[in-house]
């Protein structure tokens, strides 16, 4: 058990992201995600520091992050959270992660790295993607509202090769995405509004409680900003 960090599973997903904070946008992926692949458990992984978000000035803490991950998974089946991230420097880079858990869990486990088909058109701008592609699975949430184009699949061919192209084609499965950002939700919390179901209650209990992203105890306005 101490030799494998996330448990003795065969199959299951890593989702990595800022988490800033988590929201039921996050949570319903990675369930439809869980679902389609038929996977045994989802982890969420909050990046100790993502590289495409350095210098954030809104950015909780990691241990605030951390933290309202497990409050945000609370009794939902299937999903978990990993502090694998948060024990290693910053930033967090995926193919480090990726190295640790193949040589955890050996050449047999199906480990899916989640992405968003937004992140997919940046991926061969990653840190050693062809090498992340060759030794770990992905999952690529496609929204059902607006697919992948081809020309995205081209980029891809192009950068990284038609065995990867062709990997990361079946790795793909339509979603039905809830539109909400964290960008929204740090605005709506700093500016006194309510969250329309944006969060789950714990989740913005503990913000408010913390006062994170300059939130007051409770909603201070009536309405709310449509956006």
């Amino acid at each position: 058990m101490s030799e494998l960090p996330l448990g003795p599973f065969k199959r299951f997903g890593i989702m990595g992201g800022s988490y800033n904070p988590v929201h039921v946008g996050h949570l319903s992926i990675a369930q439809q995600i869980l679902t389609a692949f038929k996977l045994e458990r989802v982890f969420l992984l909050p990046a100790a520091m993502n590289p495409h978000k350095r210098g954030d000035q809104e950015m909780a803490s990691a241990e605030d992050r951390l933290a309202m991950c497990r409050l945000a998974v609370k009794n939902m089946r299937g999903m978990d959270v990993s502090e694998l991230e948060l024990s290693r420097p910053a930033p967090s880079y995926t193919i480090d992660t990726a190295r640790l858990l193949r040589a955890a869990y050996g050449p047999e486990t199906e480990i899916r790295f989640l992405i968003g088909s937004d992140s997919l058109i940046d991926l061969p701008k990653w840190k050693e993607a062809a090498e992340l592609i060759r030794i770990a699975d992905f999952a690529i949430a496609d929204r059902r509202e607006a697919p992948l184009k081809e020309d995205v699949w081209k980029s891809v061919l192009e950068s990284l090769g038609a065995e990867a192209e062709k990997k990361l084609r079946a790795a793909v499965t339509p979603i039905e995405r809830v539109d909400v950002s964290s960008t929204l939700i740090r605005k709506l919390l700093r500016d006194g509004e309510k969250i329309p179901g944006y969060l789950r209650r714990e989740v913005e209990d503990y913000i408010r409680k913390k006062g994170l992203y300059g939130a007051p105890p409770k909603p201070t306005k009536q309405g709310r900003i449509i956006q």
